[in-house]
């Protein structure tokens, strides 16, 4: 878990600031998407081998469960398969599609401040990359 406080000096500036954080995520989404459409080919592609092989009587390969190593705070995958590489690129694809409706949803919140004819200055306190809290601060 990641935090960070950003001061911003009043609710347009925040309002961009998280437009650029949705533009940066909607791309490395579009580039994950990519790869993800990439590896789907491959492991189609792995598949039909492994069930020509499969009828010419040649075992195919069973899941490499022998590859991940469980360390205490993070999982280690060598040499990992087509399908392991695959499911968690769609962890992280999912993962990202959620804090960018997560982020679009504040802003949208966020969005009735900026009417407000006073001026604010604002903390945020944003936990994994969301603004969580808003210290507004009034004259």
């Amino acid at each position: 878990m990641s935090s960070m406080v950003r001061e911003f000096n009043n609710v347009a500036e925040l309002l961009r600031s998280i437009d650029e954080d949705l533009n940066d995520y909607r791309k490395k989404l579009a580039e994950l998407l990519r790869k993800l459409e990439e590896l789907r080919v491959r492991v189609e592609q792995e598949r039909k081998i492994k069930s020509v092989f499969t009828k010419l009587g040649i075992p195919a390969e069973t899941a490499a469960a022998h590859n991940v190593v469980d360390l205490k705070n993070v999982k280690l995958i060598m040499n990992p398969t087509s399908d392991q590489e695959l499911g968690n690129l769609e962890n992280v694809v999912e993962s990202l599609n959620s804090k960018i409706t997560q982020l679009a949803a504040i802003k949208k919140d966020l969005e009735i401040l900026g009417g407000l004819d006073v001026e604010i200055k604002l903390t945020a306190i944003y936990i994994d990359g969301l603004p969580r809290t808003l210290i507004v601060k009034y004259a």
